[in-house]
């Protein structure tokens, strides 16, 4: 049985968390991560309510606790969702913080645009292709963004020795977001026709309130 004040709770915090996975996931939608991780909580409602109940022990509110264990789900869901869609469709989907790490690790480094040829090195030679692709794809989509998010780009991860201040973290944040929704416009192309993220039907607030309602029976 979940009480209608709880059941409602549950709706708003998940939409809120779908919200947030779904920045971070740009290939599932925001209300499929919201049914998913609904759906979850309910088939686990005794161990959600409980943890619920003890959150003032640990100086949290229940709402925090509801949360934290929704989230979870949420970077589970979402982590497997957006690499079986990879796998099975053959289309590959960048996220805010893959595209963060190559611009810092590698991308800026001309020794990682250099695939070894020596048969021993096979296996690091397979690595660099791999990121060689990656590289590709960001170079042509560092052409298309603004001149502004390409030069906060730079001054953030390019060389140092080219002297720019540093940019502040939040304009960061928007110039990567910026770069990934370029990476990422073959999705605005590949319409539903998918069994990966975005081809579930979302749940509408009436049959959550109706999953929720069935629990008292």
């Amino acid at each position: 049985m979940i009480e209608d004040d709880l059941a409602q709770l549950l709706l708003d915090q998940a939409a809120s968390v779908g919200r947030r996975f779904a920045r971070q996931y740009p290939s599932i939608d925001a209300d499929d991560i919201a049914a998913e991780i609904t759906r979850y909580a309910l088939d686990n409602w005794g161990s959600f309510e409980r943890a619920m109940a003890r959150a003032r022990e640990y100086g949290k509110q229940p709402k925090d606790t509801l949360r934290f264990f929704l989230s979870q789900r949420a970077s589970t869901y979402c982590g497997a969702e957006h690499y079986a869609y990879i796998v099975n469709t053959s289309h590959v989907i960048y996220t805010p913080k893959e595209v963060r790490a190559i611009l810092r690790e590698t991308y800026f480094n001309p020794d990682t645009w250099d695939t070894p040829s020596k048969d021993t090195q096979l296996g690091q030679a397979l690595e660099l292709r791999s990121v060689w692709a990656n590289h590709a794809d960001i170079k042509a989509a560092l052409a298309r963004v603004s001149a502004k998010a390409h030069d906060i780009i730079l001054a953030a991860y390019g060389p140092i020795d080219l002297g720019l201040p540093t940019p502040d973290k939040r304009r960061v944040s928007d110039a990567i977001d910026v770069l990934t929704r370029e990476l990422n416009r073959h999705l605005n192309t590949l319409g539903n026709k998918h069994q990966g993220p975005g081809s579930r039907r979302a749940m509408s607030n009436a049959e959550a309130n109706y999953l929720t309602n069935s629990q008292e029976h």
